[in-house]
């Protein structure tokens, strides 16, 4: 007597459960890819700030705050109206999550090629500052 060989849902629970994973998958692989990142002048007006003139050095600099814009930016104050862009060489990303950072100065001028230096999670964070703008206040944007 042949015995036909029986089939039951459980055989084929591992091919959907590929296939609802694949389809998944490929969903959140979708997901982002038509978001473009917010423009930096947005960001900055934002913060309430506007882009001014490039600098090459901020003779004195004493950092007195500063703010995260974007993995390649932050914006710093050297006292009472005295607030710059530095843009970063590399992604600094670990910057959003630090409280607290330090800098390079080479005889008390701080310049393009000075470095931003952090700690996050215990690991060392080290931006080298490839550009330096100087900030304008304006009316922070509502959106």
């Amino acid at each position: 007597m042949t015995q036909k060989p029986q089939r039951t849902a459980f055989g084929r629970l591992p091919m959907l459960a590929l296939l609802a994973a694949c389809t998944l998958l490929g969903a959140c692989a979708g997901m982002g890819e038509d978001i473009a990142p917010e423009p930096l002048d947005k960001r900055l007006l934002k913060l309430g700030y506007r882009q001014g003139e490039a600098v090459n050095t901020v003779p004195g600099f004493g950092l007195s705050g500063w703010n995260y814009v974007d993995e390649y930016h932050i914006q710093v104050e050297d006292g009472p109206g005295r607030e710059y862009l530095l843009g970063f060489a590399i992604s600094c990303r670990e910057l959003a999550y630090v409280e607290r950072i330090g800098y390079t100065t080479t005889a008390g001028i701080f310049g393009r090629m000075e470095r931003i230096r952090a700690h996050s999670t215990g690991m060392p964070v080290d931006c080298p500052v490839s550009q330096i703008h100087k900030l304008e206040r304006v009316a922070r944007s509502s959106r």
